[in-house]
């Protein structure tokens, strides 16, 4: 085989395995705002990827004992870079219906309409290539592993620059027509220089240059919207029931800031008047640090309430926003970092440290251990106080979660009062106050506490960072949630 062409295909085998990283990751960053960031989610991703590949691997075994040529490998690329090219086209197509599914239902459906077929594809040309290489039997063992290790380096190349660079700059969209074009450009290479390119050739190609003009896809009624690695975020203005106006910050369609437009210091949810209520009534201090920014309303309070605060966020798009439509001060300096991380190497002591860090309808779980929980006790000054906002399940399976939290929190001998906001399990938060010694109220006890000797621990587990069994125990609570924000946000900006 000529040189230039062995180059060609070894080149194609790292644009082939960039390409399946490139789909696979931003697969799932299109599902997040409909079916969440849940590990259901990530396992049905990655089922469903190995899946198409297995599929793809002997799909392209077959065709090699049958006819293997460069014109058929070309074709697989082809193909597959324009599927890469039209993946939010189909999405944008497919999960307005698959959303009325149950979770497990619409992801996988979900995935096999827009991940498995261009991950088949792809799959496919590594036998093909290995088959065009190798001329000779002694000869197939180093080609084999040559063109596997050119793929895989291709696929850790776009992990990283996907992961790190193109989502959070460009969103999934162009991300997907730019890996596309690449894949169409390598493949139309390899029609011209084996002298294959026709007509056929040339429609395909066209139909996948313009892709991009009907994958502009604006949400109704959203003031500004960013996809990035972390999720989808949105930022809207919405009428509620009672005539006010509230803004809005969502992530993955889920609201985690409704802010009174006419009063920015004002929340929609009772639970920030009972956090600061609880914190002011707990605390001997004055220096908070807030993991969790969101829109900035607990800042808000506590800035009004003369604390002095640092804030720890770790997706630098939230403040961002938060500065221009949360109305947060351009001078407020914000920490872009992982709280454990920050928690961990930081030499500053706190009054009071609070955990306001869900992710869409996920809980950090390297957060809320024994050994993280360890690390807060040694950055709360003597009598300073850890607050976890949680989920407001209590009783049942989808109490143990909480239980499982109350368990490891008295394991790390805080002392703790739980404090819920009103409504249903459903509808309200848990608030779990801890004190690294006894917690003594300065004013009365207004809300309702839930007592230790009313709940039954006999299920709940201890949780270590060698053994992080809450992301699997706070999926039922999580998916309720998911289910009843799907019916409030994702499926209204569907109608």
């Amino acid at each position: 085989m000529k040189k230039n062409l062995s180059i060609l295909l070894f080149f194609l085998a790292f644009v082939e395995g960039g390409a399946v990283m490139c789909v696979e990751l931003c697969s799932a960053k299109i599902l997040s705002p409909y079916f969440g960031t849940s590990i259901y989610v990530w396992a049905a991703v990655l089922g469903i990827t190995l899946t198409a590949l297995t599929s793809g691997y002997y799909f392209g075994g077959y065709l090699s004992s049958k006819k293997s040529t460069t014109k058929a490998v070309a074709w697989l690329m082809l193909i597959g870079g324009l599927l890469l090219a039209v993946t939010p086209v189909i999405s944008n197509f497919i999960l307005p219906i698959t959303i009325n599914f149950s979770l497990i239902t619409g992801t996988i459906v979900s995935l096999m309409c827009f991940l498995f077929l261009p991950l088949m594809l792809f799959g496919a040309v590594s036998p093909m290539l290995i088959n065009l290489l190798t001329s000779q039997a002694n000869e197939s063992g180093k080609n084999s592993g040559t063109v596997y290790a050119v793929s895989t380096l291709g696929g850790i190349f776009s992990t990283f620059l996907v992961g790190f660079y193109l989502l959070p700059t460009f969103g999934i969209t162009v991300t997907l027509y730019a890996y596309g074009m690449l894949v169409l450009f390598t493949a139309i290479v390899l029609f011209v220089s084996s002298k294959n390119i026709d007509m056929k050739v040339a429609i395909v190609a066209l139909f996948a240059l313009i892709s991009l003009n009907f994958s502009n896809h604006k949400t109704p009624g959203v003031i500004v919207e960013s996809e990035g690695v972390l999720g989808n975020i949105k930022v809207m203005d919405r009428q509620y029931p009672n005539g006010k106006v509230y803004r809005e910050l969502m992530v993955n369609n889920i609201s985690q800031t409704i802010m009174d437009r006419n009063n920015p210091n004002e929340s929609l949810w009772n639970y920030v008047d009972v956090l600061m209520y609880n914190i002011n009534n707990y605390s001997n201090g004055k220096k908070a640090l807030l993991l969790g920014m969101g829109g900035g309303t607990v800042y808000k309070q506590l800035i009004a309430n003369g604390y002095k605060v640092d804030i720890v966020e770790i997706d630098a798009r939230i403040e961002k926003l938060a500065k221009e439509y949360f109305y947060i001060g351009k001078d407020v300096e914000v920490i872009i970092d992982d709280a454990r991380h920050y928690i961990r190497t930081t030499d500053k002591k706190y009054d009071v440290i609070i955990y306001d860090l869900y992710h869409s309808e996920t809980p950090p779980v390297h957060l809320m251990t024994k050994e993280a929980f360890a690390d807060i006790q040694q950055q709360l000054n003597e009598n300073g106080m850890l607050v976890v906002n949680f989920y407001g399940f209590i009783s049942g399976s989808k109490g143990r979660a909480a239980r499982s939290l109350y368990t490891t929190l008295k394991h790390t001998n805080f002392d703790i009062h739980l404090i819920a906001t009103d409504g249903e399990e459903h509808q309200r938060n848990l608030l779990f106050m801890c004190g690294k010694n006894e917690l003594k109220a300065k004013q009365q006890i207004i809300h309702k506490m839930i007592y230790e000797m009313d709940m039954n621990f006999n299920d709940a587990l201890l949780l270590t960072d060698n053994k992080p069994v809450l992301e699997h125990i706070y999926l039922e609570a999580a998916l309720q949630w998911r289910k009843d924000y799907n019916e409030l946000n994702a499926k209204n900006f569907l109608r």
